[in-house]
């Protein structure tokens, strides 16, 4: 696949290598007529253009435009406006008609154009709440999954690497978790096309089973193909999305063509991947010691006999000399990362094109045979008309990956296998002495195989020349193909397995056609904008799993066919539609006082008959004080000063389709040779959209000409008729049913943002960016709440992502034996579960860069934290038959130890690993990424006859500054546990982009 690839981005790069010198002749002095333009489209008045190494210059007029007679043919147009960016562009051949110069503003500039909701505003004059990256930023990190590129650096966007193997997944939650029950995932919207974020291999359970864990559909899409992503927050920003706003909404922008020269870009790049961190683990002499007294604290003698109470194999049968490192053993391997990059781009003031190719392949840190593969085809077309009255749009990707692993069912228990176990025992056979085997467990594989197909098609036509018409269509089609592999010898016999596999097929397809009207006044000193739209949207969720077993060869188990039983068979088919109409009023009056107000009306059906509608909108304001000109006499030293706020309502339906039907399913069995059915779910049709109401007020303020920019926001939102599965005795035949609460769940918060230009010399510049978020959540009021079945689970007045345990009181100093506290007002001495030990909800988190350039050197870095606390992996307590963290070494030895770790022992204490002592202080710093690249000077570049050259070198997730004893693998993505939280990799690249 990887050479397929190359060879189609080097045949075309042949193609237009020849086109380009069949066009290399023309006149020698040309007329330039030009345009100069934001990114929006707006003319720049009083920009200076200057052809380089000469001394005329021309400064555009109102309306943008500029000339220039008897230009040379050969050289350089350079283009220079306050508060974007610098634009060089090379000489046309033969442009006597008008041409457009599109400047960028710069980073962290007002005038940066942010993406919103069915349109585009500037960060100066947004009412709503909205964070940006860009493709400057997301170039600069070595990532797979699009997701990871937000990490740290948008406030109220709290984005945690769940698994940091290729393929793994991304969590991700905008300003906390809202509803008790229901989904809390943002809506993703890509070129205008939603984009389904749910895990792609959740049926049937199968992603847990997997080294990678839960798979992201965000793994099919290619970093490098994207222009921006903004992040929508609060009301006035998200409710134009109605429903699906709820819970934020993320735009992802993909690279468009501009007009101008055909240009080829070449990107390649490769690199090796590191675990993070290490979990701190006992070393062997530590272990035995532990082992050892354990037995004698239990009064057991130590015996080589398996019949025996006291069988020990680790102390009387294996060598107590020689030990493995299993960490090192299982995570401990280098990882291996080729990315490469094609894209050819340009057009004119009529057509514009963008198409690229790219290729990823990846090797694992785990042993054995790993490689995951990405490769896809990018395009996007744009044609508009001479009278710019008609443009056609088309946009698209299609993307594969291919990602073979081992699948270690067992992988936790081999990472704390004691250190002196031997992979093979005294007769040269696998050592089953522990119940696993990393040599066995390594055998097993599983394969995924994933299809996405993403395209978007925008007609628009200007009715007047203050009224456009446009109509957006998409459609959106991933597939995933997964099979895991179980050989024989990679099972315990114990057991009398057989070879077995499992298949899941599942295919997702989503159409959406969204018809617009807008209309643009734009008076002496205001500005009005109306937007009336509608949107249908259809998505299919179908697919199948099945369990097979006793295949006739070990060589087939990947050919179902090959199955003598097939154990197991399922399938799914759901489809979700929805609709609905919206509609947007902006006005602006002399840009110091904006006034937006949305609202949407959706329809959606997983709501039955009279409850499938609902209303949602919200009303948003700005006052840009710093215009006011008795502000700029008493406070001079600010150069910017904004004033916003804005409430709104946003519903959610993140459920499951059909809760309001009784519906039913296969029992299992058949009565007289016809498969019986059951009920799988009792019905209820009262059931109605939660409701979410936002309420936001933020200042942004700029100083010593915009060279410091600071934002700070205090967001609250109310979500309420929480959508739940309410639990009912069983006696039912059921165990709940969908139905809302009137619980109401309250996230509160600061954000604040700082940007500031430190240094701006012709030859060295240096910026820095900071942002914290200090969130709260709550659950705000339950009517009711001690009669409901959330009463153990929640407590009003704290977070709803509490954690449940039991409390430890104390290690008796005397015993060495853990003290559980009873239940509150029992008199039972029994241990206590539901008592709050913790919270899943950072206390604060954020990032911190920086971006210092020197002439051609460009360095950039980048620092997230988090303030937090999570459970650990303390899943046994000391002595037993395993390893453990180091945590373990502070345990009870003597009467009168204090400490919070019990004795050693061959029991399990199970009540420890579910308590406060397994609750660790998981804040940490993390220097999330090192950008270092060099650009050859004009001069050498001109000689190589090519437009630019950079060298680059990137790293990610090299450092980390956290508490190294505590229970962990990682702090971000914390304690392993049951889901594969594997940590995030240590990646360093290095890398050229060659642009002709």
């Amino acid at each position: 696949m990887k050479k397929t690839i190359l060879f189609i981005v080097l045949a075309t790069l042949c193609f237009f290598f020849k086109s380009s010198a069949q066009n290399n002749s023309g006149p020698p002095i040309i007329n330039i007529i030009g345009k100069v333009i934001d990114e929006q489209g707006t003319p720049l008045p009083g920009a200076t253009v200057k052809i380089q190494n000469e001394s005329r210059i021309s400064i555009t007029g109102k309306d943008g435009k500029f000339t220039f007679t008897n230009a040379p043919r050969k050289g350089v147009v350079s283009v220079s406006f306050i508060g974007f960016q610098t634009a060089n562009i090379p000489l046309p051949l033969n442009f006597d008609n008008e041409f457009i110069i599109q400047l960028k503003a710069d980073a962290n500039s007002l005038n940066e154009v942010q993406v919103i909701g069915y349109g585009t505003t500037t960060k100066r004059l947004n009412t709503g709440s909205v964070s940006t990256i860009t493709a400057t930023d997301i170039e600069k990190q070595p990532v797979t999954n699009i997701l990871s590129a937000l990490s740290g650096r948008a406030a109220g966007v709290n984005v945690q690497t769940t698994n940091g193997l290729p393929g793994g997944g991304i969590s991700i939650q905008i300003r906390g978790t809202g509803s008790i029950l229901a989904g809390t995932d943002p809506l993703y919207v890509i070129d205008g096309v939603t984009f389904d974020s749910s895990i792609l291999n959740s049926y049937s359970g199968i992603g847990a089973t997997t080294l990678t864990g839960l798979i992201s559909p965000f793994n099919s899409i290619n970093p490098d193909d994207i222009e921006s992503i903004s992040v929508l927050k609060d009301a006035d920003a998200t409710a134009i999305y109605g429903s699906r706003g709820s819970n934020g909404v993320v735009l992802i922008t993909t690279k468009k063509g501009k007009a101008g020269n055909t240009k080829i870009d070449v990107n390649l790049s490769e690199g090796i991947n590191k675990i993070a961190s290490l979990p701190s683990l006992l070393n062997l002499q530590q272990y035995l010691q532990i082992r050892r007294q354990a037995f004698k604290n239990d009064g057991l003698t130590p015996s080589a006999d398996p019949s025996s109470p006291g069988y020990a194999p680790d102390l009387m049968v294996w060598d107590t000399t020689k030990s493995t490192d299993w960490r090192k053993y299982l995570l401990g391997g280098t990882g291996r990362v080729t990315d490469f990059q094609g894209n050819v781009s340009g057009g004119d003031a009529n057509t514009t094109f963008n198409i690229g190719a790219n290729y990823h392949s990846e090797t694992t840190i785990l042993p054995g045979d790993n490689l995951y593969q990405r490769g896809g085809i990018r395009y996007a077309l744009k044609h508009s008309s001479t009278n710019e009255k008609f443009s056609i749009s088309l946009s698209g990707a299609y993307s594969t990956d291919n990602n073979g692993l081992v699948n270690a069912s067992s992988f936790q228990n081999d990472l704390f296998l004691p250190p002196n176990f031997q992979l093979l025992n005294a007769s040269g056979y696998t050592n089953w002495s522990f119940g696993v085997n990393p040599l066995a467990d390594l055998k097993a594989r599983s394969t995924v195989k994933t299809d996405n197909l993403i395209t978007n098609l925008v007609l628009s036509y200007k009715i007047l020349q203050d009224l456009t018409l446009s109509t957006s269509t998409g459609y959106n089609r991933i597939n995933i193909n997964q099979v895991q592999t179980f050989p024989l010898a990679s099972q315990n016999p114990a057991f009398s397995p057989s070879n077995h596999s499992n298949f899941t097929d599942n295919t997702r397809k989503s159409f959406i056609v969204e018809p617009q009207l807008n209309y643009n006044k734009k008076l002496e000193n205001s500005s009005l904008n109306l937007l009336v739209g509608g949107t249908y949207q259809t998505s299919l969720n179908q697919g199948q799993y099945i369990q097979a077993s006793n295949f006739s060869s070990e060589g087939l188990l990947e050919n179902i066919a090959s199955a003598a039983t097939l154990d197991y068979i399922s399938n799914f088919y759901t489809q979700y539609r929805y609709v609905s109409v919206f509609g947007r009023a902006t006005y602006n009056f002399s840009d110091k006082y904006i006034v937006n107000a949305s609202i949407r009306r959706d329809g959606s059906s997983r709501f039955g008959p009279g409850n499938q509608f609902g209303t949602f909108g919200a009303v948003g304001a700005a006052w840009l004080f710093g215009s006011e000109q008795w502000v700029k006499s008493a406070l001079p030293f600010l150069s910017y000063g904004k004033l916003r706020g804005s409430y709104g309502i946003v519903g959610n339906d993140q459920i499951t389709d059909y809760q309001y039907l009784s519906t039913y399913t296969n029992a299992g069995y058949n009565y007289q040779d016809i498969a019986a059915l059951k009920a799988s779910r009792i019905t209820n049709a009262n059931f109605h959209w939660e409701v979410n109401k936002k309420l936001e007020i933020g200042v942004e303020l700029g100083f010593l000409k915009d060279r410091i920019l600071l934002n700070v926001n205090r967001y609250q939102s109310k979500s309420s008729n929480q959508l739940v599965n309410y639990a009912i005795p069983t006696l039912t035949g059921f165990n709940s049913y969908q139905a809302n609460l009137p619980a109401v769940v309250e996230n509160t918060g600061w954000e604040f943002e700082l940007n500031t230009k430190n240094i701006q010399q012709k030859n060295f510049s240096w910026t820095t960016s900071f942002n914290i978020t200090i969130p709260k959540n709550q659950l705000k009021s339950f009517p009711n709440f001690s009669n409901s079945s959330y009463a153990n689970t929640l407590v009003i007045g704290e977070d709803i992502t509490r954690i449940v345990g039991y409390r430890l009181l104390s290690v008796d100093p005397a015993t060495g034996t853990a003290v559980y506290a009873p239940q509150p007002g029992s008199t039972s001495t029994s241990p206590y579960f539901y008592n709050t030990i913790g919270k899943k909800t950072p206390d604060l988190y954020g990032g911190f860069g920086n971006n210092i350039s020197y002439k051609n050197w460009q360095l950039d870095f980048f620092l997230q934290f988090a303030k937090q606390k999570l459970p650990g992996d303390i899943i046994y307590t000391p002595g037993v038959f395993a390893n453990n963290y180091q945590f373990v070494l502070n345990r009870w030895q003597q009467a009168g130890d204090q400490t919070n770790v019990p004795k050693a022992s061959t029991i399990i204490d199970y009540n420890y690993s579910s308590s406060t002592a397994n609750y660790f202080d998981a804040s940490y710093i993390r220097l999330k990424n090192v950008a270092l690249s060099y650009s050859l000077p004009t001069d050498i570049i001109r000689k190589i006859k090519v437009d630019r050259v950079k060298i680059y070198v990137q790293g990610q997730n090299l450092y980390t500054w956290w508490h190294r004893n505590s229970p962990f693998l990682d702090p971000e993505s914390g304690a392993f546990g049951y889901t594969n939280n594997l940590p995030p990799m240590r990646s360093i690249i290095i890398g050229a982009q060659i642009t002709f």
